[in-house]
């Protein structure tokens, strides 16, 4: 448990997402020894072996301090890339909270940037802006040339994230699809002897939710996601009555991701009987009374004894993961199918800056990301010996070196999932030794929606957009946390979604998506 509490930043993220697919291409390849694709990138250092070596800068998120030994990691990787493919990198790490503009500058002032991380999370990244734009240099070529590592981890979905049949970032191979969960206290579970396997309608959940309430004072029975911001719309609302596909904003949706109608979920039967089931849960005292206003993630409060469980996007290993978060063991529900659509792959992301004066050689370096071993280590743990030590080297199974702990390593950014393929990463003792065969299974048995790839361009309609967005704001966290009459509410923020502009929106994401369709041959 310690492992994952190391941790915890970067796995809040990966609810990701993040971040699977049926027909994935996912070579699923093992932490031990170096992929095919790693022969190409070596090959293509060999050839410039007389030249002189290039700098490439290379920028990427965190969401805690720059570690205190990140030039020393960053000197033993420069060592490793003159040997193979004669450059040295600049690590940049830019700090989630300002991450989005500081990258906009880096694009726009001439700084200078080659590889950079990015995706279509808009908290933090504005890929499709960043490509509309022409700051992201034309991937396809490159790929072809020096990426066969990249093909060969990611398969059909290295071009996930193309606009108009040109790729211009590369998803990083982790969790590629979700599934919705309950997750909950083991220990209250086990106390009113209640089976998680039979928990599969929302009759049983609220036969739960009962029992926790009228037992336990002053625990509530469910949160509506992880943060305070999460409603029953975004946790339950495309996933558990149907498989949907959110189409990245909600504004427009597939109601079913099989099939490419797009349809204003605020207007569907389903929301309004998940709005009326949300009233219902917050007048019997089921979810969170003051949602609206606490700002606590669910995992605080479990850890604090006032909450029993939450909804949230979830993949193998995630038990581990919440247990450590909320200080005790965490049993998951599982509530729906493992469903992939082009947010969960493309959330985070590899690019190359258009002002890129080596972007061969950043192609090159991008391509050990995703099939070098040694490369990918470096960059995730840093130096064995010095930050972790191999506890079994045959499974690749490490944890912290000697005298180190979580506290006192000197590199640790906690931001595996970001470094090009994490299933050739070492695993953290503690975690399962078949962490990564069994992400790879999860991926590759998801339902993966027909619009898989597709990117909305809102560009035509941003003023409709904008208003049509200004209204979500106003309407959809009361309703969906169940704070506000939907019988009264509902038909007002519909109402008010159609004088917005929601009608002109969704035809134009539909004539956007009947050509994507047409162009990938799509039935």
């Amino acid at each position: 448990m310690k492992n994952m509490v190391r941790r915890m930043g970067s796995l809040l993220l990966a609810l990701l997402l993040v971040i699977s697919l049926t027909a994935c291409g996912n070579t699923g390849e093992t932490n031990k020894g170096e992929t095919s694709g790693n022969a190409v990138t070596e090959g293509a250092g060999k050839e410039a072996a007389g030249e002189k070596p290039v700098e490439l800068t290379m920028a990427f998120l965190i969401f805690g301090p720059v570690p205190n030994d990140l030039q020393k990691v960053n000197d033993a990787i420069n060592e490793y890339l003159l040997e193979k493919v004669n450059c040295t990198l600049k690590m940049v790490p830019i700090n989630a909270s300002n991450y989005s503009q500081q990258i906009d500058l880096m694009l726009t002032s001439g700084e200078p940037l080659d590889l950079l991380a990015d995706g279509t999370i808009t908290a933090f990244f504005n890929y499709t802006s960043h490509a509309s734009k022409g700051q992201l240099y034309p991937m396809g070529d490159l790929l072809e040339q020096y990426g066969q590592g990249i093909t060969d981890a990611l398969g059909d979905y290295v071009s996930a994230a193309a606009i108009d049949g040109e790729v211009y970032g590369v998803a990083t191979n982790r969790d590629l699809a979700a599934r919705t969960s309950f997750m909950c206290r083991t220990s209250l579970l086990e106390k009113y002897n209640i089976d998680p396997d039979k928990i599969k309608t929302y009759e049983d959940l609220e036969n739960v939710f009962k029992t926790i309430k009228d037992n336990e004072a002053g625990v509530t029975p469910a949160m509506a996601g992880q943060t305070a911001n999460g409603t029953l719309f975004d946790s339950l609302g495309l996933s558990f009555d149907t498989n949907g596909d959110q189409l990245s904003d909600m504004i427009g949706v597939l109601l079913d991701n099989q099939k490419l109608e797009v349809s204003d979920y605020y207007e569907s039967d389903l929301c309004k009987a998940l709005a009326e089931r949300a009233y219902d849960w917050y007048q019997k005292g089921y979810i969170l009374q003051d949602a609206t206003t606490n700002q606590s993630t669910a995992e605080d409060l479990v850890k604090a004894g006032t909450l029993f469980g939450y909804f949230g996007n979830s993949k193998p290993g995630i038990e581990k993961q919440e247990s450590a978060l909320c200080g005790e063991d965490i049993t998951e529900i599982i509530l729906s199918d493992t469903l992939s659509d082009t947010q969960k792959v493309t959330g985070f992301m590899w690019s190359i800056a258009a002002g890129s004066e080596h972007p061969d050689k950043a192609m090159q370096v991008l391509n050990l990301m995703y099939s070098d071993p040694v490369f990918v280590n470096l960059l995730d743990h840093g130096i064995e010996g010095t930050h972790y030590q191999m506890v079994d080297a045959e499974k690749g199974i490490i944890n912290y070196a000697d005298g180190v702990d979580a506290s006192t390593t000197g590199y640790d950014m906690g931001v595996d999932f970001e470094f090009g393929n994490q299933m050739i990463s070492y695993i953290w003792e503690g975690d399962s030794p078949t962490l990564w065969q069994d992400l790879d299974s999860f991926n590759r048995s998801a339902v993966v929606s027909k619009a898989m790839g597709f990117q909305f361009d809102s560009t035509s309609v941003k003023t409709e957009y904008a208003a049509v967005t200004s209204v979500i704001d106003k309407y959809k966290r009361s309703l969906g946390q169940g704070t506000v009459d939907p019988n009264t509410v509902l038909p007002e923020f519909v109402e008010m979604l159609k004088k917005a502009g929601i009608d002109t929106v969704i035809k134009e994401k539909q004539v956007q998506l009947d050509a994507f369709a047409q162009t990938n041959n799509i039935q």
